[in-house]
C-alpha cells in the first residue's frame, strides 16, 4: 500500500482501502462500482478517471467520469480524451467538495449518483 499524500497513487490506495478493486491501465485508473439505483442498479461496473485529473487528489477531484461506450445518459457532454478503446468520458461536476469525511466515500457516492441516471445500450 502506498503512502502517497496526493495524486493517482493515493486515489488507488484510497479505493483499495475502501474495498474497491482498482488498477491503472494506460492513461486511466479503472475501478469497480455497483450502482444502487437506476437502470444499472446492482450491476458491477468498471468505471474510470484520467490519471492526469488525479494529480491533486484528494484536494481536487476529477471532473470527467469514464464509462464503457455502452453506458449512455440522456444529457451529457462527452469526448474520448485519455480514454481506453471502447470508452467515453462524461463531464460531471462533483459540486462542493467536502474533505471532512474520507474523500473516497464522497467520490464513490458521486459516481453512484451519476450512474443512477445512466442507461445501457445493448
Amino acid at each position: 500500500m502506498t503512502t502517497a499524500r496526493h495524486g493517482p497513487d493515493r486515489f488507488v490506495a484510497d479505493l483499495l482501502a475502501g474495498g474497491v478493486p482498482a488498477r491503472r491501465e494506460g492513461p486511466a485508473i479503472i475501478y469497480v462500482i455497483v450502482p444502487a439505483n437506476g437502470a444499472l442498479a446492482g450491476i458491477e461496473m468498471d468505471t474510470a478517471v484520467s490519471v492526469s485529473e488525479l494529480q491533486s487528489w484528494p484536494t481536487v477531484v476529477p471532473h470527467w467520469l469514464h464509462f464503457p461506450d455502452a453506458i449512455t445518459f440522456s444529457h451529457t457532454n462527452t469526448d474520448t480524451t485519455d480514454c481506453l478503446p471502447g470508452w467515453r468520458r462524461h463531464s460531471r461536476d462533483s459540486g462542493q467538495w467536502d474533505t471532512s469525511a474520507p474523500p473516497v466515500r464522497a467520490w464513490l457516492a458521486h459516481v453512484r449518483g451519476v450512474l443512477s441516471t445512466a442507461t445501457k445500450v445493448d
